[in-house]
């Protein structure tokens, strides 16, 4: 460290062999600096004109980077991808943030813009030979953000708060930066901080020529495992234990806290929206001013206790701890028998008013309570075959859509309150349901579910598929399963989602016409909530971990996780069940085979109708509505209003997407009777219409 009295800087302790030591001085590092000037960012003036460049930074932009490349002639290029301390602190983490990386590094050289195939071949070109070199860090350490620029006759070094991004960058947010040029004493500082970070914290990338998905990409192709493979040496990752500052203080805590605004508060402040035609600016007048200051403010007591986020650990020696608080497992036999009662009523309270397929609608919700009250073990199962090299084939997600009104919310708030004793205090909050936000999450959770309830359509198609293929990397020893409950009739779910989700699709429901019953309904449901306890759920989890504990490892390959699950809860049901009162018709094993043949049941309905025997034409062009058989092909006239909502419908394997044109959606014909496991016939060879061989 540099003071005005001696002017000398410390020298960084290079004595300990872990990162942190070799990345930090013994005290916290200063440079003493005068400024001269300000000046407007221009990314010529400031990055241009140099022959090298070296970059240490965190939330970098891909396509700036592909700019700087593209535009200038650097004849050394490095950039350090790092980040803020934001991750966990779980090996895993580490090793899929890199993969994270490799992915989207690799997607930028492939999609770089605005380049001819004579200056795409030069930047391969120079990344081939190391000229332009990428590397992706390896420690759970943060790191400056340091810009390093050189060519005959200056030095520049560019330190602040911007990361290498466009954003950044660009002025739309608040962001400092400090220049120094031909300053000795600054480029000897920054220098030795990059160097000290690239000797000891980084892995090496390579840019593929294909892409790889960081989702399902082999571990063994993460940057860190390439490195070791490469060397032949043993390389050591520094993960530092996670304080209890900054468990208290996490992103994922701090985001939920910000996003459960008190009652109170939000009630205050109804008018602050964005401006008009989309602007980003949300005016705060006066009158939103008097109105909050005549809004009661809420005293201590009446803040809401349950806005910490849960979480549920679990020892592997039948301990669980919910919130900090051991459960206790050894429950009354007269308080399991209570609850098991109240349950079955719940249950069955669906045969009184809902109108539709009550049976199917029964077994199908003693599947997903089958499915929510094992997700506390998933996570083992899940580590289990991981550790075995198998692909895990269970259910980490579920997803319960269709009609608004057909009890998807009551039964999950329900069964919430019998396992934890709070219901939608448990829910979290919708706008928390991206990608970063979830990771953050499975932190604070660990082995307690996840639920997000009424998820958007827009939110859901945005965000499914990365937090479903997040799903797929490990987040540490305890990590949760996560449920979504949607109103809105989802058409086309992508196969990676149905394969690795328990999908629930419902249109039976309780009609709006009925407020008698509705509210005779409501009535049930309140009191069997407020007398529920969470007995029953825990000798279920004293049960279950006693199942597995005796289990040896390599049988968790075999488990269907439903099955066992449901079987369980029917013993415990059928032992507890009200005297003379019979097992209910839906009280009955489940199996994952069963639920995922009517994953694409809607899908079937739909080709079902549009392939009915009085559709059919002989019209080589069939008309809106009709069908025709061509060779390999079905051909179905569509409307072209209608053609994007029956292309949802339908899933995309068995459509030929070549032959397929605006007014005529054409199916491969092996495909779509494979899939409906039904012949495709013309009506007279057909009699008795599409069914089941």
């Amino acid at each position: 460290m540099m003071t005005p009295d001696n002017g000398k800087m410390t020298q960084r302790s290079l004595l300990l062999d872990d990162p942190d030591s070799k990345t930090k001085s013994p005290l916290l590092s200063l440079l003493y600096a005068r400024s001269e000037d300000t000046g407007v960012f221009d990314r010529d003036s400031l990055f241009g004109g140099f022959t090298s460049m070296r970059a240490l930074t965190y939330s970098a932009s891909i396509p700036m980077i592909m700019g700087l490349l593209r535009d200038y002639d650097y004849e050394r290029f490095e950039c350090i991808f790092g980040h803020g301390g934001i991750l966990g602190r779980e090996p895993r983490q580490i090793i899929h943030f890199q993969q994270q990386i490799d992915e989207r590094l690799s997607r930028g050289f492939v999609a770089i813009a605005g380049v001819s195939p004579e200056r795409r071949e030069i930047l391969h070109d120079r990344v081939a030979d190391g000229r332009a070199r990428f590397f992706v860090v390896k420690d759970a350490i943060a790191h400056a953000k340091i810009y390093l620029l050189e060519r005959d006759g200056m030095r520049r070094v560019v330190v602040g708060s911007a990361n290498l991004s466009e954003t950044a960058f660009s002025g739309r947010q608040a962001e400092t930066l400090v220049v120094y040029d031909n300053d000795d004493l600054a480029w000897e500082h920054y220098r030795g901080q990059y160097e000290d970070v690239l000797a000891t914290s980084v892995s090496s990338m390579v840019v593929r020529d294909k892409p790889a998905v960081a989702g399902v990409m082999p571990v063994d192709e993460a940057p860190l495992f390439k490195e070791v493979e490469a060397t032949g040496r043993e390389v050591t990752m520094y993960v530092p234990p996670e304080t209890e500052q900054e468990a208290e203080y996490g992103s994922a805590n701090i985001l939920v806290n910000v996003n459960n605004v008190p009652n109170v508060q939000r009630a205050a402040m109804p008018d602050l929206e964005r401006g008009r035609n989309g602007s980003p600016n949300v005016p705060i007048t006066p009158a939103v001013v008097r109105q909050a200051r005549r809004m009661p403010v809420a005293r201590p007591e009446e803040e809401d206790k349950g806005a910490a986020l849960p979480s549920l650990s679990y020892n592997r020696r039948g301990t669980f701890t919910l919130q900090g608080s051991e459960l206790n497992l050894d429950v009354k036999a007269e308080n399991v028998r209570r609850d098991a009662g109240l349950l079955l009523e719940f249950f069955n309270n669906y045969e009184d008013d809902f109108v539709g397929d009550v049976d199917r609608l029964q077994r199908d919700y003693f599947g997903f309570m089958s499915w929510i009250y094992f997700a506390p073990f998933m996570c083992d199962l899940r580590n289990a075959n991981i550790r075995q090299g198998l692909e895990f084939q269970q259910p980490m997600f579920a997803i319960l859509y269709g009609r608004s009104d057909c009890g998807k919310s009551s039964l999950t708030n329900t069964l919430m309150i019998s396992m934890f004793g709070y219901g939608k205090k448990g829910f979290v909050p919708n706008n928390l349901f991206t990608p970063s936000r979830v990771r953050g999450l499975r932190q604070e959770f660990r082995r307690h579910p996840v639920i997000f309830d009424d998820v958007s359509n827009n939110r859901f198609r945005q965000y499914a598929d990365e937090v479903v293929k997040d799903g797929e990397i490990s987040h540490g020893d305890e990590y949760p399963c996560i449920a979504l409950l949607m109103n809105f009739d989802t058409r086309r779910f992508k196969p990676e989602i149905i394969k690795r989700s328990m999908m629930i699709y419902t249109q039976t429901s309780l009609p709006g016409n009925r407020p008698a019953a509705r509210e005779r309904l409501q009535a049930s449901v309140s009191r069997i909530q407020d007398t529920l306890s969470t007995s029953f759920y825990r000798q279920y989890l004293k049960d279950m971990s006693t199942i597995l504990e005796t289990m040896p490892e390599d049988a968790y390959r075999d488990v269907d996780v439903l099955q066992m699950s449901s079987n369980l809860l029917c013993r415990l049901f059928e032992r507890n069940l009200p005297e003379g009162m019979p097992a209910p018709a839906w009280l009955e094993p489940v199996t994952l085979s069963g639920v995922q043949s009517r994953a694409y049941e809607r899908s079937e309905k739909v080709l079902l109708g549009l392939l009915s025997a009085d559709r059919y034409t002989k019209e080589r062009h069939p008309p809106t509505g009709q069908w025709t058989l061509s060779g390999r092909h079905v051909l179905i006239g569509v409307d072209t209003r209608s053609l994007r909502d029956l292309r949802e419908d339908i899933p995309n394997w068995v459509i030929d997407d070549a032959s397929s044109v605006s007014d005529q959606i054409v199916l491969d014909h092996g495909e779509l009777e494979e899939f409906l496991n039904s012949p495709v016939r013309k009506p007279n060879r057909w009699p008795f219409g599409l069914g089941k061989r």
